[in-house]
């Protein structure tokens, strides 16, 4: 989903609030959205002439409920863009500029590696753009985060080879505009961390036993998996004192969307073959997330869905 394509959804999700009474729609939607803490709509840039079985990742943290949700106020900005460790995760090495519309990033590594993009200090006046080894981009509007919720990610698999030089490339534009936008004080960074082995494998993604939301841990506590060729999948996860995120996973032959709803609603769409982390949930009562393929299933069509539960 481009930038634009977020815009419009945004607006049309505030035209059709309206209140219909003593209660009133509008205020059903607040309700909704507060208790929904992160919500985020999947990006997905593809990697060419690579076959990843766990596709280059992207998440956006934005309320499609709230009007000025695409407006991010920027921090100061900070040389301290990347941790040495989370989430079973280890650095092996990054590289931040600043002051800079772009910047190409490049290490001997692959086997086992999860490649992070980040921006900070300019708000979402800019958008990032990124892309692995000149594949197709993923873009989001800054600031992109590494513990924030919003981040962008690619990861190789134990299937790739040791070592391998990789590329990731880095650019800014105006939001408002398509034109290179160099920031003042902003920073761009890339790095890439080791994984951990992977805990399981859904929907022919490879999953890992943590990730990390809002500065905190989410453990894996539950997967499904839908058979071949099925055209939906549903699950419902309850947690009673503990927040949970909530992944879907999607694999195939085709290039179909595939529609996420969460407790009923839809939530946003991501083509055949994609997926990752989605979104965290409060606790308290059961949310049921499904996912639906528009229009022909391919008959190898697989739908994975995975919770997690904060860890404390």
């Amino acid at each position: 989903m481009s930038i634009q394509q977020l815009q419009d959804t945004l607006r049309a999700h505030a035209d059709a609030i309206e209140d219909t009474g003593v209660v009133g729609r509008g205020a059903a939607v607040r309700r909704r959205a507060a208790r929904i803490r992160v919500r985020r709509a999947l990006v997905v840039a593809a990697v060419v002439a690579i076959v990843l079985p766990a596709a280059g990742l992207a998440a956006l943290g934005v309320n499609p409920f709230d009007r000025t949700a695409p407006v991010v106020t920027p921090p100061g900005p900070t040389s301290d863009l990347f941790v040495e460790s989370f989430a079973g995760r280890t650095l092996i090495d990054a590289e931040v500029a600043t002051g800079r519309s772009e910047m190409v990033f490049t290490a001997e590594a692959s086997r086992n590696t999860e490649w992070r993009a980040v921006c900070e200090g300019v708000g979402s006046r800019y958008t990032l753009h990124v892309a692995m080894d000149d594949g197709e981009p993923g873009e989001l509007p800054c600031d992109v985060q590494l513990l924030s919720g919003r981040w962008i990610a690619y990861q190789f698999g134990p299937e790739h080879p040791v070592k391998g030089e990789h590329t990731l490339r880095l650019w800014l534009t105006s939001t408002s505009g398509r034109e290179k936008a160099p920031p003042v004080d902003g920073q761009i960074g890339a790095a890439v961390y080791r994984l951990p082995a992977p805990a399981a494998t859904v929907a022919g993604h490879q999953v890992q036993a943590l990730e990390m939301d809002g500065g905190s841990e989410f453990r894996l506590v539950r997967r499904e998996e839908s058979m071949p060729g099925a055209r939906v999948l549903s699950s419902t996860y309850s947690s009673r004192t503990r927040p949970v995120e909530v992944g879907w996973y999607t694999s195939g032959s085709g290039t179909q969307e595939v529609q996420v709803y969460v407790d009923g609603r839809p939530e946003t769409g991501l083509p055949l073959g994609n997926g990752g982390p989605g979104l965290v949930l409060t606790p308290g009562e059961a949310h049921t997330v499904s996912l639906r393929i528009v229009g022909d299933v391919p008959p190898d069509a697989l739908l994975g869905l995975v919770w997690r539960e904060e860890v404390r």
